[in-house]
């Protein structure tokens, strides 16, 4: 990994955020385009809306409208789809901010959700990307940053309709639009542990041991980043379950309530994956202390060698008028006799304590 992909780099002032107009502060320059899904209980209707259409227009009393839009960057036109539903400058802004905002804004006849969606780029670096819903009695609007094919199974399935979709009304499909989301980001968790998993092969076989470093490093920041969202959206989720606006019908709260238990699933994955972290943290710096006891233990061993032959040259070395061993024949053949009984008796003594 070269580099964390959500980090911004941007800085605004708050005045200038609150008093500016809408503008897109993101990285994804994906050209905005809207597709309308409609259906009732017999038929659906998919079709791609013109440029900087009035989606208003298109909603059919008796059915669901479901606009998709993908790519945000045209402000203008996003402006424009946002106030034609009734919503608020501010949270427009805070949809097409850089910095990731977690709401959820119950207004009298509409409700707007903003979340952010995780995923893994090719060259295994996190990346997000806002996801937003404006949701009314017979509507949703999705906003997406990137062009990620999120929602494509929904899509499929309410064409083949092999999930009762036509028979459930708009609540049903804000559930479905939501548990889509929550899969996509529990899909990057679990592809974050499968990496982990290779990493802890690697740990093992103990190679690469400065890339997996900066590999963990980056994993934990992913992970911090992950888990604020995740906990702040739960928190937000329960202004939704109030349903004060009750654009949730009664009966369909039980779906709600379910996404708030998978959404602590997902808590509890982020915490193994946390788990996971700390665990190859903990034996990537055990392979250090063993790579780095293997260098004493291999110093330890010359020492012992060395040490008695540096004694007996440093004695032999001496300047004593009087020391027989330097003027005795065979003084010279005698030492080196020495010196070779030393070290094979070391090493004996090593190889007996185990010491290699």
């Amino acid at each position: 990994m070269v580099k964390r992909a959500t980090k911004r780099t941007k800085k605004h002032s708050v005045g200038n955020r609150l008093l500016s107009i809408p503008t897109y502060l993101g990285n994804d320059k994906i050209p905005t385009t809207v597709s309308l899904v409609q259906y009732g209980s017999k038929q659906v209707l998919v079709k791609n809306m013109q440029s900087h259409s009035e989606l208003k227009k298109e909603i059919v009393a008796n059915k669901v409208n479901w606009f998709k839009v993908t790519g945000i960057c045209d402000a203008d036109y996003i402006s424009k789809i946002c106030k034609e539903f009734g919503l608020h400058s501010f949270d427009v802004k805070d949809l097409l901010a850089d910095q990731k905002i977690v709401k959820v804004v119950l207004y009298d006849d509409i409700t707007f959700v903003l979340m952010s969606g995780f995923y893994l780029k090719n060259d295994d670096t996190l990346d997000d990307m806002q996801i937003a819903f404006i949701v009314g009695n017979n509507f949703i609007v999705s906003f997406q940053e990137s062009d990620t094919p999120i929602f494509d199974e929904v899509s499929k399935a309410i064409e083949e309709n092999n999930i009762l979709f036509r028979e459930n009304g708009t609540d049903f499909l804000l559930y479905i639009l939501f548990n889509s989301v929550n899969i996509f980001n529990t899909n990057t968790v679990l592809s974050m542990e499968d990496a982990l998993t290779d990493v802890e092969d690697r740990l093992i076989n103990q190679k690469n041991t400065v890339d997996i470093q900066h590999f963990l490093r980056m994993r934990r920041i992913d992970y911090t980043h992950m888990k604020r969202f995740v906990v702040s959206f739960r928190e937000e989720f329960t202004n939704l379950l109030h349903n004060t606006n009750k654009l949730i019908k009664p009966e369909n709260m039980v779906y709600f309530n379910d996404y708030d238990d998978r959404l602590r699933t997902t808590l509890g994955n982020l915490d193994a994956l946390h788990e996971s972290l700390i665990s190859l943290l903990d034996v990537y710096y055990n392979n250090n202390n063993l790579k780095m006891n293997e260098i004493i233990k291999r110093l330890t061993i010359v020492s012992t060698i060395f040490i008695p032959l540096t004694f007996m040259v440093g004695v032999w070395g001496m300047n004593f008028d009087v020391m027989p061993e330097l003027e005795w024949k065979y003084g010279y053949l005698f030492s080196w006799l020495t010196f070779i009984v030393i070290v094979l008796l070391a090493c004996y003594l090593m190889k007996k304590k185990k010491g290699f």
